[in-house]
């Protein structure tokens, strides 16, 4: 299969295209590095409309509740603020700021809920959950679980309650919603490196992809409290057995990547096979951003013979291919079918000797002071837990090495 160049569009060499999102009732978004949001019409492939959202570069855009289909509400995140903008109207309906002032870098919209990740400040950096009903305070706050910026955030699609981010710290932290303390609230920390994406690849399994260009498949834990944790599929390096030299991100049924060596660039996209690359069978388009870096990607759903690229080149590409449709999903499974991850599996209560020695006469415990002492035996060994992990994550040496930043 191959791909000619059907369009280009460009929003000029020194502004960066960063982010494609579609609304598929309507337009194309793509996110640009002034700080602007282009619309652009499915037909034509001309922008019928921007959005002149920050002042600096936009570090990351979601369409609201992740409607695809019909939805006109859109965040963008950048150094100043989350802002919300009703696409009908053009109208920003929202800005959303943190304590500490801090850049915000990711976003993710599900379940009635906005979730946005900010840039380290002082000891920490923020994860904050917005209800998209009310935007005046943020519905609940994780300001303790990373240590350094927020770069990928993921809702579980089919589970409203479990939550995952990745950070520079290295760390992929995945929570359960339904507790109300933050500690608890922290289901499970993955070690991994500095983390440039991650997020479900099925309802219990979950993909990380580092700056560093390595890349690992993980289990999703249960609620024991001393859960048998499979050993994860580590993939190491790929830019060697995958013959590029980064990865762009990982789609519903493939995983895109980009080389540049030699004045010369090529796009690929490596189909999933039950999770696994098939190198073989990977599509291959040149010079698809000339030299420059490929940010995103999309196959529309009801387009499936054409691919959209954006890039550092400042251009959005439309590609359109020689053999039909890719007949790549559109959801990694059927996201409609709600899901508890954890039903089946409860957490382990610590059973005690009941049998007080004869020569000791004790004062029973009350009820109350029964669960307090359970709950903080509970807590002594998931912080236990988290040390250990991140002591050894720590030996592992994970860099902060951005492959990119757009500002």
């Amino acid at each position: 299969m191959s791909y000619s160049k059907l369009e280009s569009i460009d929003f000029g060499s020194n502004n960066w295209c960063l982010k494609l999102q579609p609304i598929y009732n309507s337009c194309l978004l793509t996110s640009l590095s002034n700080g602007r949001v282009e619309m652009i019409d499915w037909a034509t492939h001309k922008s019928i409309q921007q959005i002149q959202a920050h002042a600096t570069s936009i570090n990351d855009m979601v369409i609201i509740n992740n409607d695809r289909i019909s939805g006109h509400l859109v965040a963008t995140a950048a150094e100043d603020a989350v802002k919300i903008y009703d696409l009908k109207s053009n109208d920003c309906v929202a800005t959303l700021k943190n304590g500490k002032s801090a850049p915000f870098l990711s976003l993710d919209s599900r379940h009635g809920l906005l979730a946005c990740g900010t840039e380290l400040s002082g000891v920490d950096a923020e994860l904050h959950l917005y209800d998209i009903r009310s935007w005046q305070e943020p519905l609940r706050s994780l300001v303790d679980s990373h240590h350094d910026d927020i770069t990928s955030i993921n809702f579980h699609p089919s589970d409203p309650n479990v939550l995952l981010s990745g950070s520079t710290d290295g760390y992929v932290n995945i929570y359960d919603l339904t507790q109300q303390e933050e500690d608890d609230a922290l289901h499970q920390v993955i070690n991994f490196a500095s983390i440039h994406s991650c997020g479900w690849l099925s309802p219990k399994r979950i993909y990380t992809l580092s700056h560093m260009e390595t890349y690992g498949i993980h289990e999703l834990n249960d609620k024991r409290d001393e859960p048998t944790e499979p050993k994860p599929i580590e993939f190491g390096d790929i830019r060697k057995p995958w013959d590029c030299n980064y990865v762009i991100d990982v789609y519903p049924g493939f995983i895109a990547t980009g080389k540049t060596e030699e004045g010369k660039s090529e796009l690929k996209l490596i189909p999933l096979d039950h999770e696994k690359p098939d190198l073989q069978s990977a599509i291959k388009i040149s010079s698809a951003h000339d030299e420059e870096v490929v940010r995103d990607v999309l196959v529309p759903y009801q387009h499936e013979d054409l691919l959209y690229s954006c890039g550092e080149d400042g251009c959005l590409k439309v590609w359109k291919s020689s053999a039909g449709p890719l007949n790549v999903p559109q959801e990694f499974w059927q996201y409609s079918e709600k899901i508890d991850v954890f039903d089946g599996t409860v957490a382990e209560v610590e059973m005690v000797d009941s049998e007080a020695p004869d020569n000791e006469c004790q004062q029973p415990p009350s009820d109350v002071d029964a669960v307090l002492n359970d709950n903080d035996k509970k807590r002594k060994r998931k912080k236990e837990r988290r040390s250990k992990e991140k002591s050894k994550s720590e030996s592992k040496g994970s860099s902060k090495g951005h492959r990119y930043h757009p500002y």
